[in-house]
């Protein structure tokens, strides 16, 4: 419920604390585990055939798997691309191996987390920059591609974001973008995706997808969880990793939110 509060009438603290919480993660994750922050998605249990991995990949596979589900309908050869959020680089290393585009900027708001991946990932046209969502530093038509995973229900204003999208994107450009709202909100949510005046290419609700991909992956988050974070601030964690902390499995859940996934172009 508090979580909730804070969400609705509260989202500036929602997201100092969100930062916080990434920064947090930043500082304990030694071993590099938490490269990706995201809730995952599969599609096996629907008969789809799972994405090929390296074998030191696999640990991440869910979490990669949301990535591949939201790279795969665009053509990427040539493509300048720019991920909003990016976290710890986990999505953006992997499409960059996967999909190849000409280069892919990261921008996240954590320093902590930039100086992570500026550590972590050499790759050729692979960059990442500090920023904020809401006030993207980069000229008008920068990029054929911009990418927002998960990241989006955290802005205090989501519409100055959808602007900075727009406004970067080149014409014929496309705007990968998934995340969650609460239930009551999705309308609201996808009223304000059509006054960014975008084309509308392709939208699914990928909520199954999402919690199926939490239940397969739940013991890794919950030892994640248990060997980085303190016991005293394990319960909030919890939270933050879509696990229920008072259940006797740590059962996940999307606290009554829907998972949806776009594909926009600015035509």
């Amino acid at each position: 419920m508090l979580n909730k509060l804070l969400f609705h009438r509260f989202p500036n603290i929602k997201s100092w604390l969100t930062r916080l919480q990434y920064e947090m993660i930043s500082s304990l994750d030694k071993d590099k585990n938490a490269i990706f922050m995201n809730f995952g998605y599969t599609a096996h249990h629907q008969g789809n055939d799972p994405i090929s991995l390296e074998q030191d990949e696999e640990i991440h596979r869910y979490p990669m798997q949301l990535y591949h589900h939201v790279a795969k309908h665009i053509e990427w050869q040539n493509v300048d691309a720019l991920e909003v959020s990016s976290g710890r680089g986990g999505g953006a290393s992997f499409i960059m191996r996967h999909f190849k585009p000409k280069s892919y900027t990261g921008v996240d708001f954590s320093t902590r987390a930039i100086e992570f991946c500026r550590e972590q990932y050499n790759l050729d046209g692979l960059k990442f920059h500090h920023g904020n969502a809401e006030d993207l530093i980069f000229p008008d038509n920068s990029f054929d591609v911009v990418v927002n995973v998960e990241a989006s229900l955290y802005y205090p204003n989501i519409n100055k974001f959808f602007e900075h999208v727009k406004r970067v994107l080149k014409p014929n450009g496309y705007f990968l973008y998934t995340d969650l709202r609460y239930e009551e909100k999705v309308a609201i949510w996808h009223a304000q995706l059509k006054n960014m005046g975008l084309k509308l290419v392709h939208e699914e609700d990928i909520t199954d997808n999402v919690l199926k991909a939490m239940e397969l992956d739940r013991e890794r988050r919950v030892a994640l969880v248990n060997k980085y974070v303190p016991a005293i601030l394990r319960k909030q964690f919890y939270h933050f990793a879509g696990l229920t902390p008072n259940s006797p499995n740590a059962l996940p859940h999307l606290d009554n939110r829907r998972y949806w996934y776009f594909v926009l172009q600015k035509v």
